[in-house]
């Protein structure tokens, strides 16, 4: 009996496993999927791509710290030209108030020393309180029983003033911003110090109120 469809020989032909693959993978590669990676490329959405942007976005980064870095640095400068202005315009300003009240002073004491004042400084321009600070010297100097022999006003030292007593090797520096008064008493205690422990210094500073200094 013979089988319909010919040749009873005929065997279907097996497709081997390679080729099976290759069908999948034809039919998975769709246009749409083809057209997709190409975009993919295209835009930069592969690992080299991203590498790429990141680096971009890390340079961006450093570039607009930098531009922050130097406007901190503008904020910090103008911040400081302003203080040190302000300190200008303090300084000139308590400068000239303390013109003014030496000029008060002098016209509400009008008193003259009668020790000599030696001005180390050129043009021996003495300032009338510091001649009212000297008269107030001596009057407080002769309080405690000593006499003021001269003052010395040295070079370039504003408001210091070398005091000289009569019978005594040292001098005492004061200072005109101080009260007289309150200096002729530290250095009285100081004398009986030093007489006590038998030292004869060349000076003994007595500019800072409650310490005094001796060499």
């Amino acid at each position: 009996m013979k089988q319909w469809g010919g040749d009873q020989n005929y065997r279907p032909e097996k497709k081997s496993s390679d080729a099976k693959k290759a069908n999948r993978s034809a039919a998975k590669e769709t246009p749409e999927t083809k057209n997709k990676t190409e975009r993919d490329y295209r835009v930069g959405k592969t690992i080299a791509g991203a590498t790429n942007n990141a680096r971009k976005r890390n340079l961006e980064h450093i570039a607009a710290r930098k531009k922050q870095q130097r406007k901190n640095a503008l904020i910090i400068l103008s911040v400081l030209i302003i203080i040190v202005s302000v300190g200008i315009v303090v300084a000139n300003y308590i400068s000239q108030k303390q013109s003014e009240r030496e000029a008060e002073l002098a016209k509400e004491n009008p008193v003259e020393p009668t020790v000599a004042i030696v001005d180390e400084n050129v043009g021996n321009n003495i300032s009338s309180r510091t001649k009212v600070f000297v008269a107030r010297l001596e009057a407080d100097a002769k309080e405690k029983n000593l006499k003021v022999d001269h003052v010395v006003l040295p070079f370039q030292k504003a408001r210091e003033i070398l005091v000289y007593f009569d019978g005594r090797k040292e001098y005492y520096k004061m200072t005109s911003e101080r009260g007289s008064a309150v200096q002729i008493e530290d250095a009285e205690r100081m004398m009986r110090y030093l007489d006590g422990k038998s030292l004869t210094p060349e000076y003994v500073d007595l500019r800072v109120e409650g310490k005094a200094y001796y060499k």
